[in-house]
């Protein structure tokens, strides 16, 4: 059964999702900083234990899937990034995504603003490209969340469109390898 791959960075270190790791998970989605552009609000404790459950399975079922990140130097929990398949209900009528691995990005706001997101999201697209060979990628952004819509352009997404689900618009945007 594959498992997530530890990859290194400058700064950061990437590994799979642990037991162990619920604490740092729910301080993370418990966060409004976090979630104002995900979730839409902060997670229960039982919510952030089936988001961490359900991580392995996407190694195991697809051969990718989501990362936790640390900095190296301390050993801080800076948050996850990976790729993922979602089966998102604001995707119904786009069947063409439904295979395509969606990236994905949230971190701790005491690391916002400093590259963190830009490192982690390129070495994992830098492993999703040379593991996966060519294809696509898509990441769903809120057209209010500019610094997330500024590195998914720095690392090669386009905006595709724009839905809107539950009340919230979401850019669609794809990146092509």
């Amino acid at each position: 059964m594959p498992s997530a791959p530890v990859l290194h960075t400058e700064r950061l270190l990437l590994r799979g999702h642990q037991e162990s790791d619920l604490d740092d998970c729910a301080a993370l989605w418990s966060d409004p900083d976090v979630t104002r552009y995900t979730t839409g609000a902060p997670l229960t404790r039982q919510e952030v234990w089936t988001r961490l459950l359900r991580h392995p399975g996407h190694w195991a079922l697809f051969g990718f899937g989501y990362w936790l990140a640390f900095e190296r130097t301390s050993g801080r929990f800076v948050g996850e990034v990976g790729t993922a398949r979602f089966k998102r209900d604001l995707l119904t009528g786009r069947p063409a995504l439904d295979a395509v691995p969606e990236a994905g990005w949230v971190l701790m706001p005491w690391c916002h603003g400093q590259g963190f997101a830009s490192e982690a999201v390129r070495a994992v697209l830098d492993w999703r490209d040379t593991a996966l060979g060519p294809g696509r990628t898509f990441c769903i952004i809120q057209p209010e969340n500019a610094p997330s819509l500024r590195l998914a352009a720095r690392v090669g997404f386009q905006v595709d469109e724009t839905v809107r689900h539950a009340g919230r618009d979401w850019q669609v945007l794809i990146r092509h390898t």
